[in-house]
């Protein structure tokens, strides 16, 4: 709650947001290795399964598009240096700057292996042309629909953000992904399902936000820097069942006793009985999904 009514103040101040988006800033770059090998990690993941279960490499998909890029462009630079030539990164907001991006290049040259390809630029070249060099462009805030052709992307990306739109939104993001897909084409989500506050505060329970009914959530603590819709994977798959996709890796993560003993810590609200302890107590969700 103290964390919400911190929230709230800085979005009713003049100013405020600006504040907010530099303390965060300045917490992701304080330790922007350990960022970049976190999301490193999931992009690494991403190719596995590409190649393990869509028996494709991921280099051999030209045309990249990524949906809610966030801060830090760690997901398109690792799939550049695997070789894919033309990425469009897309977002609600501006977050990611040109040097951002230098600095995740920079990250990612220290993690790489003895005579690997520098990403990092030169120096002296302006991040926009080394970006432009690399076949990587940046449209925010870019909303729905997008400005690009019917079938114009080999793959299509979403990694942590379907955690917080409404549902009706996360069913525009699929439909669109679905548009925006030539026939055959691969699309990759990932979403976290417990409750973000979690880390802000360790001794909330996982599953803490499921203690509270959908009004009380709305009227207390939902606010626009982290509105979660807490929908759990059931609903993510219905969501996804209406878009023109057939899916070929349905990953989950959690639900099994300790998970569980967590959810007990603060028992769901009503409004969740009809689902299994097990099902509300899953922790993460990977899918892969192909354009019929």
């Amino acid at each position: 709650m103290a964390k919400v009514a911190i929230q709230r103040l800085i979005g009713a101040i003049p100013g405020g947001p600006a504040l907010y988006e530099r303390a965060r800033r300045r917490r992701i770059f304080d330790d922007i290795d350990s960022e970049v090998a976190v999301k490193r990690a999931v992009a690494e993941r991403y190719a596995s399964v590409l190649r393990t279960v869509g028996g494709v490499e991921v280099g051999a998909l030209s045309n990249h598009l990524e949906m809610g890029s966030g801060w830090l462009p760690v997901l398109p630079l690792t799939f550049r240096r695997y070789g894919v030539t033309r990425q469009v990164l897309t977002d609600v907001a501006p977050l990611m700057r040109g040097e951002d991006a230098v600095a995740v290049a920079a990250a990612l040259d220290r993690a790489a292996p003895v005579g690997a390809q520098p990403l990092a630029p030169p120096p002296g070249e302006a991040a926009d042309r080394w970006l432009e060099r690399l076949g990587i462009r940046y449209h925010a805030p870019q909303p729905l629909p997008m400005p690009f052709p019917d079938a114009s992307f080999d793959l299509v990306t979403i990694t942590q953000v379907l955690q917080y739109p409404a549902p009706d939104v996360i069913r525009a993001i699929h439909q669109e992904a679905a548009r925006l897909l030539r026939p055959g084409g691969w699309y990759i989500l990932s979403v976290e399902l417990a409750d973000l506050y979690h880390h802000f505060d360790p001794a909330l329970p996982r599953f803490n936000f499921l203690r509270y009914s959908e009004a009380t959530w709305r009227r207390w603590f939902n606010n626009p820097y982290t509105p979660l819709n807490r929908l759990r994977t059931t609903q993510h798959r219905e969501l996804l069942a209406a878009a023109p996709f057939d899916i070929l890796l349905w990953e989950t993560a959690g639900g099994g006793p300790d998970d569980i003993a967590e959810l007990r810590r603060a028992p769901p609200h009503a409004a969740f009985f009809h689902i299994p302890e097990a099902e509300l107590a899953r922790t993460n969700l990977i899918v892969l999904a192909r354009r019929r």
